[in-house]
């Protein structure tokens, strides 16, 4: 079994890469070591010119680690790097989605790296730079580029992030998340993806971030807002993301209710249902994960546990237990 690779390795690998296309690590920023999903680590870095970029440098597989059940660790680097080539292509000015430009992609397969241009954030705290509006902005932003763009490409393992692609992962969970859940709750996950797959088969796919939190967006010094990190980029459920914002974000009660407020906005009837069901299918599949992933790292010992147990009981329920009133 191969071991973890620690992360001052990772750099130095990383500045390897660096020296090879004649940059420099910028000494004067510094970001998280490493991705949330220990998939690549990110290096800003500058040129002779004093121009500044941003180096992901991609990891490989390690044996040791756990990873969401079903994830071929490789192919967050193809998604990733084809995504932004799929926009260099289609919509280099970034008007279909504001993303930082590509400036080189390591050509081996899976890509080792990829060369991004650097943009520099809004100086101060994220909630007086980053709001409601802009990242609801670009999530239809995300929602509206067409799937159909993506379909018969080789390069571009795309994710798929619908209700029945949710209940296919959470089958691959099943002998781990049964020692947490118990065989009534599996039972009642089950019968809750059938419910929940009446409600949103017909609906359209589109186009789905797969990771979308406030860590992966940003605003520059004038206010306009960039969405990053297309590890898990994919099709499917239009609820997805929004699920995904909602329950992450750090931010006070209050915000995150006008957030869904603001989300539902004037749905009504069978238009609220069905994103009702969309976003409960996405979070009953993070609750599960969240579940797996602490009983295999912590077992019984998962300080987490009733905290995720009540985020699957409430989605599993919906109505008042889950949205607000």
């Amino acid at each position: 079994m191969s071991q973890p690779v620690p992360t001052e390795t990772r750099l130095e690998q990383a500045r390897e890469r660096l020296a090879e296309l004649g940059l420099r690590e910028n000494p004067e920023v510094r970001l998280r070591p490493v991705s949330g999903h220990n998939s690549s680590i990110l290096v800003p870095c500058i040129g002779d010119s004093g121009r500044q970029y941003l180096l992901k440098y991609f990891f490989p597989p390690a044996d040791s680690r756990y990873y969401p059940a079903g994830v071929r660790l490789e192919d967050y680097a193809r998604r990733e790097c084809a995504f932004y080539r799929f926009l260099e292509s289609v919509d280099p000015q970034g008007h279909m989605l504001p993303v930082p430009r590509t400036i080189l992609v390591d050509p081996g397969d899976p890509p080792q790296w990829i060369l991004l241009e650097w943009i520099e954030g809004a100086k101060g705290p994220a909630e007086e730079n980053l709001g409601m509006e802009q990242m609801l902005g670009l999530h239809q932003r995300l929602k509206a580029i067409p799937t159909a763009l993506f379909l018969g490409r080789r390069d571009f393992p795309l994710n798929h992030w619908d209700v029945v692609s949710y209940l296919d992962r959470v089958r691959l969970m099943y002998d781990p998340v049964l020692q947490v859940i118990g065989p009534r709750r599996w039972r009642q996950m089950q019968d809750f993806y059938g419910e929940a797959l009446r409600w949103t088969e017909s609906r359209p796919q589109t186009l789905v971030h797969g990771d979308f939190t406030e860590q992966n967006m940003l605003c520059d010094a004038e206010g306009h807002p960039f969405v990053i990190d297309f590890e898990r980029i994919g099709i499917g459920n239009e609820d997805h993301d929004f699920a995904w914002l909602w329950i992450h974000s750090e931010r006070n009660h209050d915000w995150k209710r006008g957030l869904v407020e603001r989300y539902f906005g004037d749905r009504v009837g069978s238009d609220r249902i069905r994103a009702e069901w969309g976003i409960r299918a996405a979070l009953v599949y993070l609750a599960l994960r969240r579940l797996r992933f602490g009983f295999l790292t912590l077992a019984d010992q998962d300080p987490h546990t009733a905290r995720n147990l009540a985020l699957l009981d409430a989605a599993i329920a919906g109505g008042r237990d889950l949205f607000p009133a």
